[in-house]
């Protein structure tokens, strides 16, 4: 039997590349944050960085998504090959699941009633706060901000240190643990 073309990862080395960027200018975000003194993290650099580590899992969720295609070209419900991860402690969700949801809750967050029910599903599942009300009914929506946005609480789930090496590599092993399922 010969090998599948898609097997080997081509598409993870320009992952990593994007992804280096990014880390850099998380770094030099939380270089300026401790050269004032920890001051403002809410105020200025936690906005600011929201924007990258959003990106990150976007990119990322793009990965995922493009290497369910490689190895299940047909599979219409691709997100039945979430679940082949880890499950996050005390959870029901795997990282794969959370890096999928922080990347649709990221493009959807400025848009509350577009939030998919799977997304809130995996939000609700690992506690992480991602409504704030202002008014008196509740009725008017605001997506978390600052240190509070969800963007924040996955990644910290996820990476200890925020270090999206450790992201690219959840994704990749679980990639790899695909294919050999595949393969058996």
């Amino acid at each position: 039997m010969s090998e599948h073309y898609m097997r080997i990862d081509s598409r993870i080395k320009v992952v990593r590349d994007i992804i280096s960027l990014l880390q850099g200018q998380l770094e030099n975000y939380r270089q300026i944050f401790k050269e004032n003194g920890g001051w403002f993290w809410d105020a200025l650099y936690a906005d600011d960085t929201e924007f990258i580590v959003g990106l990150v899992f976007v990119i990322l969720q793009n990965y995922i998504n493009s290497s369910i295609s490689d190895l299940y070209p047909d599979l219409k419900k691709i997100y039945s090959k979430y679940s082949v991860d880890k499950k996050l402690d005390n959870s029901q969700t795997t990282r794969i699941e959370l890096i999928i949801t922080l990347a649709n809750y990221y493009k959807h967050r400025d848009l509350p009633p577009f939030l998919h029910a799977d997304t809130i599903m995996v939000l609700d599942d690992l506690n992480i706060k991602f409504r704030e009300y202002y008014d008196e009914q509740n009725s008017n929506y605001f997506h978390a901000i600052g240190s509070d946005s969800p963007i924040f609480s996955g990644l910290s789930m996820l990476s200890e240190n925020w270090d999206f090496n450790d992201l690219i590599n959840i994704v990749s092993d679980w990639r790899e643990k695909l294919w050999l399922i595949e393969e058996k």
